[in-house]
């Protein structure tokens, strides 16, 4: 039976969400999942465990989390003459709350100075994380203090012009209006999911729960004071400006599956191991957004295998039946590129498991509701009402073109009356309506992960497969390893094996069962360990002593 974690309605939901929760979306920039994370977080008072309906009872339990909007700062920062969404109100707040601040920033002898805001305006835009192709509300900045976290906006475009011509009368808090926090539909909502997957692997486990929330909350509170201070200032005087206090956005958790699943053990020993360091906060932070890139995409991964099962995620057997199999190519042409084609056939193969996993729910989902036909209805038109109950079809002409085929399978099915037949083309009929959204909005997500964290590469090209970037390594290494703790060369590459699928040398590749199924020399294997040997030995996270004893550790 199907369990979940968070806070799940029985509605309509894409075809991802029933398989991967609520939700992932390709849209979404690789380095969000650690700012949303982030928020949510803050917005919970860095405690895990929060939003959950089953915790209503608890003392000091929060239902919501709380968010700052920081529309102040976010203007002050990202709306400027390039902005590709220019809006008469925008244009007015930013000149207001500059003419505001150079007052509060003199120049020199006292004197109100333009060229002092926009240097703190310059300092504060080099910390940009997100731009892109995005308009100002959806800009965001690296988190080097949590008064920097900024949860993104849509601004209404239906009254973008609706005051432009007497925009001087309007009061300041109109000039925010039309900015929406908090449409489902919009937000990919990647944070939401990575704070339930920690929360589910930290359950019963309370003072690995308080660490992970109290080192982040040093992380964004104890370091880079003065920049926190200065981005506080400025929203802070916009809110004034507005004659209010600074306003908040309030959200509710989406929900993931299987809420006992080994991985979210994993994933939040992982984190609480990573956290333990003494790194410069920007380069932890660095670290961790590719951390939690990474176990998006061994989630991703994990939820697809063939062995995913409510089962085996309950008893936690998954932890072996659902490991993946990444081959990472570490010899590039060195070895002709036969590692590499093999790399790049497995990564294919992601796709393929994906696929194949939603095809195969449909097929399940089909035949529990023919099981439960109530008597006097027909089949064919029972499915289509559960279909269009559970699932979203998505947009108008994918919904056309399943009424059209279902049309054709219903007039087979009435002349055969085969019911086999039937619940396979019936199948057929509704993945092809749902399978345009997937493959849109969901089937790329890994490699777009995958190569911002340096998992996957090239980022264009061809010959796309699974490799092992340097900050990735070294990320691995430090959510792998306690300070102070080495291990054998060999023994990592197992555990590199055992925790995440990755495979390097013969050992792994072995244990992989890829010797006899992909059928290269095992010298190949041997070449491609040798590689990232001398890889970490160059990075300082491996030592060689004469014995030939080779010893992985934190650099």
């Amino acid at each position: 039976m199907t369990s979940y974690y968070g806070n799940y309605k029985e509605e309509k939901h894409p075809l991802a969400a029933r398989i991967w929760g609520h939700r992932l979306r390709i849209g979404q920039h690789w380095i969000e999942y650690m700012l949303e994370f982030l928020s949510v977080l803050s917005g919970f008072q860095y405690r895990l465990g929060q939003g959950l309906p089953a915790r209503e009872d608890e003392a000091g339990y929060l239902e919501t989390y709380r968010v700052p909007r920081r529309l102040g700062l976010r203007r002050f920062v990202f709306y400027d003459e390039r902005e590709k969404n220019r809006d008469s109100r925008d244009t007015h707040a930013v000149a207001e709350l500059r003419r505001r601040l150079s007052h509060l920033m003199p120049g020199p002898n006292g004197s109100v100075n333009d060229e002092v805001v926009e240097q703190v305006r310059s300092l504060l835009r080099s910390f940009s994380a997100i731009e892109e192709e995005r308009s100002w509300f959806a800009k965001s900045l690296f988190p080097v203090h949590e008064e920097f976290l900024l949860w993104e906006g849509q601004r209404s475009r239906s009254v973008q012009q609706e005051y432009q011509w007497s925009i001087e009368e309007l009061e300041p808090y109109e000039l925010d209006r039309g900015i929406e926090f908090t449409t489902r539909n919009f937000f990919a909502r990647g944070g939401e999911l990575y704070y339930l997957m920690i929360s589910a692997g930290t359950e019963g486990q309370h003072e690995q729960r308080a660490y992970i929330g109290r080192r982040l909350r040093e992380l964004l509170t104890q370091q880079n004071q003065s920049l926190g201070k200065i981005a506080r200032e400025i929203d802070i005087t916009w809110c004034q400006r507005n004659g209010a206090s600074q306003a908040y956005v309030t959200g509710t958790l989406g929900w993931i599956l299987d809420p006992d699943c080994a991985l979210y053990r994993q994933i939040a020993n992982d984190l609480a191991t990573f956290l333990n360091n003494d790194l410069d906060s920007l380069e932890c932070l660095e670290l961790l957004a590719h951390l939690i890139g990474f176990h998006v995409v061994c989630y991703i991964y994990h939820r697809a295998h063939p062995a995913s099962h409510p089962e085996g995620h309950a008893s936690g057997s998954c932890a072996y039946a659902c490991r993946p199999t990444i081959l990472v190519d570490l010899l590039g042409d060195q070895d002709g590129g036969v590692m590499r084609e093999q790399s790049a056939a497995l990564l294919r193969e992601q796709d393929d498991l994906q696929l194949r996993q939603a095809r195969d729910l449909v097929a399940e989902k089909l035949r529990i509701w023919a099981d439960q036909l109530p008597l006097g209805e027909e089949l064919d038109e029972y499915l289509d009402e559960k279909v269009k109950e559970y699932f979203q079809l998505g947009q108008t002409r994918a919904k056309g073109k399943y009424e059209t085929a279902l049309h054709e399978v219903r007039a087979q099915y009435r002349v055969a009356a085969d019911r086999e037949r039937l619940l396979q083309r019936f199948g057929d009929v509704v993945f092809e309506g749902l399978s345009g959204e997937f493959r849109k909005n969901f089937l790329g997500i890994h490699r777009k992960i995958g190569r911002a964290i340096g998992l996957i590469a090239p980022r264009k090209g061809p010959q796309v497969r699974f490799v092992l970037g340097d900050t990735l390594l070294k990320t691995l290494v430090m959510a792998m390893l306690p300070p102070g703790e080495q291990l054998p060369f060999g023994t990592f590459l197992e555990q590199l094996y055992l925790h995440y699928g990755i495979v390097v040398g013969p050992g792994e590749a072995r244990a992989a069962e890829l010797m006899a199924r992909v059928r290269i020399n095992e010298e190949y294997y041997a070449r491609n360990r040798d590689a990232l040997l001398e890889r970490m030995q160059r990075a300082g996270l491996l030592t060689q002593y004469s014995d030939a004893t080779s010893l992985v550790r934190r650099r």
